[in-house]
């Protein structure tokens, strides 16, 4: 226990070091922030003029979608505020910048996952969190205190899938050649379908969705038990497990892809 409220220390002294630095430009601080609200306004305005003209896509209302928006924006929120460094692995691993990390004291994931800071991602959680305000008082969801903590819960667990997402296809860039990953930003584009309910992609998205790039357990079974759809309590079920599996997933990727990593002294 010691050592992880040391290593939790250590992350949020990193972070403030990144807050700093950031801090520096003001500018460029100000323009991220209105290009990140202009981003999230344009696409609640495609939800928008979509559900105009289609009251229901599969099922679901413009209110329980914007849920589904809501619960993506903020884990994606959560991975460009608190771990941006993951981003950031291939640039390292061809640059040899990951020597220095090597040498430290202090385990080379904490150090990749702190190595960068965005306040865009501050933003969306703020966006994120009013949308799901919006959609939650539209919708008609009986709450409790168990369906509260689950709620929070689902939140959590749907950051550390997206996070756990991103780490493993930057770690790919150990065993790739070239300076640039496409994977992570295949990951996370492609998670934009996840706006939408599982239900209305073909039987083989849905076996991806929810097996293979598990968007499904970020948004899809926890807001649409939230909202008391059929079929939902398995995927619920499943989520803790899926969130077990992926994060021993990424230590392992992260393990093998250091043992295989040549610095720049070879």
């Amino acid at each position: 226990m010691k050592k992880w409220k040391r290593y939790l220390k250590l992350y949020v002294q990193f972070q403030i070091q990144n807050i700093r630095s950031l801090a520096q430009y003001r500018t460029d601080f100000l323009m991220m922030i209105f290009f990140t609200v202009f981003s999230q306004v344009c696409n609640l305005g495609v939800l928008g003029i979509i559900y105009s003209n289609i009251p229901q896509v599969g099922g679901w209302s413009l209110w329980e979608i914007l849920l589904l928006y809501g619960f993506l924006l903020f884990s994606e929120g959560c991975i460009n505020f608190f771990f941006q460094g993951a981003w950031k692995i291939s640039e390292m691993i061809n640059l040899s910048d990951l020597d220095r990390f090597l040498v430290r004291p202090v385990p080379v994931g904490l150090q990749l996952l702190t190595a960068r800071i965005d306040f865009d991602g501050l933003n969306k959680m703020v966006i994120a969190a009013a949308v799901l305000g919006l959609g939650i008082s539209q919708c008609n969801i009986a709450w409790n205190l168990p369906k509260v903590l689950m709620f929070v819960g689902f939140l959590v667990e749907a950051c550390v899938v997206r996070v756990c997402m991103i780490w493993i296809a930057s770690c790919m860039s150990f065993w790739m050649e070239g300076g640039k990953n496409s994977l992570n930003f295949f990951t996370i584009s492609i998670g934009e379908m996840a706006k939408y309910p599982m239900i209305i992609y073909p039987p083989l998205l849905q076996g991806i969705f929810g097996y293979l790039i598990p968007y499904a357990f970020v948004s899809y079974y926890p807001v649409g038990y939230l909202l008391g759809k059929a079929h939902m309590g398995t995927g619920v079920v499943c989520q803790p497990i899926v969130c077990v599996v992926i994060l021993v997933m990424s230590v392992f990727v992260l393990k093998r892809g250091l043992e295989r990593y040549e610095s720049s002294s070879q």
